[in-house]
């Protein structure tokens, strides 16, 4: 049997390259069908092309626009078998960094696996421990599950000897985190949600909304500052002697100028507070789709809210998913708890002086 298999090998050591080839024309002339049926006939060649994998995976998901997102949402066949040919690709390759990329995107904002993700990211670091991006994911999904603190010491690593320089929007995005584990850390400091606990307090509040859409923040801004700037105009054509002149005009724009900031850090509390149900939500979903087991009450999951929520907020793989886990019907334990990798600690050498 031995003879037949070394010359299938060969074979497919010759052709492959010449597969590949072709591969490649229809992938830059765009021909995604063609592409698809090509990247299937090498795999089947060779199982552990990564060439041929990833091809496999570009061409079976939806196009990409030029920012990176999906011109039409993947549905989550097509998500579920990107993120198995993701692992299979880094299973080989591992530092296909494309790979992990498009597998970490899948699995978290299309199929809603915060637990592998954070694992996933955790792995990436294992191979590329100097670079700043799994640590920004992990805290960014550790914000949106309620993890606080642990969110907080996740990005304290990005200060660590030997990390890799965050460039400018990253830097932007680190810094609008800690505004947000700032901002909710207090609130929850002594009464942290739970969903897997049907009997918390804030399940009344979830159901109190339920019939009501999320407030806007630049809605709630607008509605105070109009009224404000209006009266203030009036205010300042009764004393034109006081804001005559180029330094009473700067002056009067000083004036509307604080107003308008402090009515928005006003419209920014107001907002939070009557969405403060909503994030509980979202937690609430997000522990569905990463435990694959209920916890939304059957009432909240009916209402308006609840739709509102997913039609505006998640793809549709991630929300063809919960669909099937709602089918189930598998209710979540209270003792419930989320998976943390094993945080991995690097020791870079200190460069030399």
């Amino acid at each position: 049997m031995s003879p037949p298999v070394e010359i299938a090998s060969a074979l497919g050591e010759e052709v492959i390259p010449s597969m590949l080839d072709e591969l490649e024309k229809y992938i830059k002339g765009g021909n995604r069908a063609a592409a698809l049926l090509k990247a299937t006939e090498v795999v089947e060649a060779d199982p552990n092309c990564v060439e041929g994998l990833w091809a496999l995976l570009n061409c079976g998901l939806p196009a990409l626009r030029r920012d990176g997102s999906y011109r039409v949402d993947p549905n989550l066949p097509e998500a579920a078998k990107g993120w198995a040919l993701a692992k299979k690709i880094v299973s080989i390759d591992p530092t296909h960094r494309g790979a992990w990329i498009r597998g970490a995107i899948l699995a978290t904002q299309h199929l809603g696996l915060a637990e592998d993700v954070l694992q996933w990211w955790e792995d990436y670091r294992t191979h590329h421990p100097t670079e700043t991006t799994p640590i920004v994911e992990q805290a960014a999904l550790l914000i949106r599950m309620g993890h606080y603190a642990e969110a907080s010491q996740r990005m304290e690593v990005l200060l660590n000897p030997g990390m890799d320089e965050m460039h400018r929007e990253q830097l932007f995005r680190v810094e609008r985190m800690n505004r947000t584990i700032e901002r909710y850390y207090e609130m929850e400091k002594l009464d942290v949600f739970e969903p897997q606990n049907p009997k918390h307090s804030a399940w009344k509040d979830i159901d109190g909304m339920r019939n009501l859409k999320p407030a806007s923040e630049k809605f709630t801004f607008f509605m105070l500052a109009g009224p404000l700037v209006i009266w203030e105009a009036i205010a300042l054509q009764m004393f034109p002697s006081i804001f005559s002149g180029c330094f009473g005009m700067g002056f009067a724009f000083m004036i509307v100028y604080a107003s308008v900031l402090w009515v928005k850090k006003i419209s920014i509390s107001m907002t939070d507070k009557r969405n403060r149900p909503v994030l509980d939500l979202w937690r609430a979903i997000e522990v569905e789709a990463t435990s694959g087991k209920i916890c939304v009450p059957e009432n909240i999951r009916e209402a308006k809210l609840y739709r509102t929520v997913m039609n505006k907020d998640y793809p549709v793989a991630f929300r063809q998913r919960i669909e099937k886990i709602v089918e189930n019907n598998e209710t979540l334990s209270k003792r419930w708890e989320m998976r943390f990798p094993e945080w991995v600690e690097f020791d870079f050498p200190d460069e030399e002086e």
